[in-house]
């Protein structure tokens, strides 16, 4: 019986310093996407891409009106024309139509290619910021939340605001070289 009661006491002591380390350890949470778009940097560069967007868009719209004139014309006009015309004007319905799926192409993945440049640096400022932050805060780890890889982690701390705060203030910059 009193085995019984050394080995409950050793396991309540043992326990005990397994709580006492795990409150040690301080935890934090960064949103990237959400301090992507709040710090000054990324706000900017997402107002570029949507104003490339935007004129990009322009053209894309003005060849899809051209298509659609060319198709309402092939309609009406279908019973007048000789099949000779008729097969010309199919060709050049066809030819625009090709031409404006690889036009929609080359715009979405330009468009995909210049976000991905304009964020990378913003990226690589970022960590730079997180890791100012975790150093001042006395973290032990932070954690991306975006990309759903944290899925419940109670106590721990949202930081995004304070990342934003120190990359706009310049931190990310230092920290990252």
């Amino acid at each position: 019986m009193k085995r019984w009661k050394y080995l409950l006491a050793a396991l309540f002591v043992v326990a005990m310093q397994g709580v006492a380390q795990a409150q040690q350890l301080k935890i934090g949470l960064v949103d990237f996407q959400k301090a992507l778009n709040d710090v000054e940097e990324g706000k900017r560069a997402k107002a570029s891409l949507k104003a490339q967007f935007e004129q990009k868009q322009a053209a894309l719209t003005a060849k899809q009106n051209s298509l659609k004139t060319l198709k309402d014309q092939l309609e009406t006009q279908r019973a007048a024309l000789s099949p000779e015309a008729m097969k010309a004007k199919e060709a050049e319905y066809r030819d625009k139509f090709l031409d404006l799926q690889k036009t929609l192409t080359q715009f979405q993945s330009e468009m995909a290619t210049k976000e991905a440049e304009m964020t990378r640096g913003i990226i690589v400022k970022m960590r730079g910021a997180v890791q100012s932050v975790g150093q001042k805060g006395g973290y032990n780890l932070i954690f991306e939340t975006s990309q759903d890889a944290v899925l419940y982690a109670p106590g721990a701390a949202d930081l995004t605001a304070q990342v934003v705060s120190a990359y706009n203030s310049g931190a990310g910059a230092s920290a990252a070289k």
